[in-house]
């Protein structure tokens, strides 16, 4: 076991990297323009990066920032973690950039504040990748490769683009959570190859403006179910295949609402 724990703070340029098993990176920073990177090889390896971290006490929540920082992770090899995450609070202007090749891979980046970037790249088989955001302006990405596998993004912000894209065999499992008063929200969803396909869309009440294309195609069964219990919505369901293809929407919005939908199922 080798144990690598970092305490950096206000500072500029942190890069570690490590190759071996059964390593454990931790970094605790906060400051404005922050870069940090890091790149791990092996198996069984955890990296947890916390930018902006003064307190999880209430009362110091307002205390420190994350402004215009970078965050970069690079991992190749199985069953390993990356955990990305920045407080609530005077954070803005981030870039989260995490990179995984190898199989059983779990990632996550829990994102806060506006303008900001979060992207997960998955390359393997049986990869998690989990998106967590809020505040306005940002873009949510999440692009896997492979053998099974599974995204979630779950979105508490205005004006944001949402990305999911799945390309390869076995299962693909998709879903995409955009809570009350996200408004102006577009989310892009694309599943290709072979294996069932299965996407999950939910937007919840007063989430405003929605824009959804949603594109599954290939073999195997194509599985969506899409709720909005929101105003004003644009839907495009495009289902590609030789197999069953099911599609199940519950579409509520108040009075003097605009909805678009359009739905297409081919072999």
């Amino acid at each position: 076991m080798v144990r690598v724990i970092i305490q950096l703070l206000f500072f500029s340029l942190s890069s570690i990297n490590i190759y071996a098993s059964d390593n454990i990176i931790t970094i605790q920073t906060k400051g404005t323009g922050t870069t940090i990177t890091t790149k791990q090889s092996g198996s069984g390896n955890i990296t947890g990066i916390y930018c902006g971290l003064g307190s999880f006490d209430s009362s110091l929540i307002n205390t420190h920032n994350c402004d215009n920082a970078s965050v970069t992770s690079t991992v190749t090899g199985v069953s390993n973690i990356v955990y990305s995450q920045s407080v609530w609070s005077n954070h803005s202007d981030q870039v989260w950039i995490t990179t995984i090749n190898g199989n059983d891979n779990y990632a996550v980046i829990d994102m806060d504040e506006d303008d900001s970037t979060s992207t997960i790249i998955q390359t393997g088989n049986d990869n998690d990748a989990w998106i967590l955001g809020s505040g306005d302006d940002n873009t949510y990405k999440i692009e896997q490769t492979g053998n099974e596998m599974y995204g979630k993004i779950i979105s508490f912000a205005d004006n944001s683009d949402i990305w999911i894209t799945q390309e390869g065999s076995g299962d693909h499992n998709a879903y995409v959570y955009n809570s009350s008063y996200a408004d102006n929200n577009s989310t892009r969803l694309i599943q290709k190859g072979s294996g069932n396909k299965d996407a999950d869309v939910f937007w919840y009440s007063s989430a405003d403006d929605g824009d959804l294309n949603l594109t599954q195609q290939g073999n195997g069964a194509h599985t969506s179910n899409i709720k909005f219990y929101t105003d004003d919505y644009d839907v495009t369901v495009v289902q590609k295949g030789w197999t069953n293809k099911s599609y199940s929407a519950t579409f509520n919005c108040t009075s003097n609402c605009t909805k678009i939908i359009t739905i297409t199922q081919e072999n």
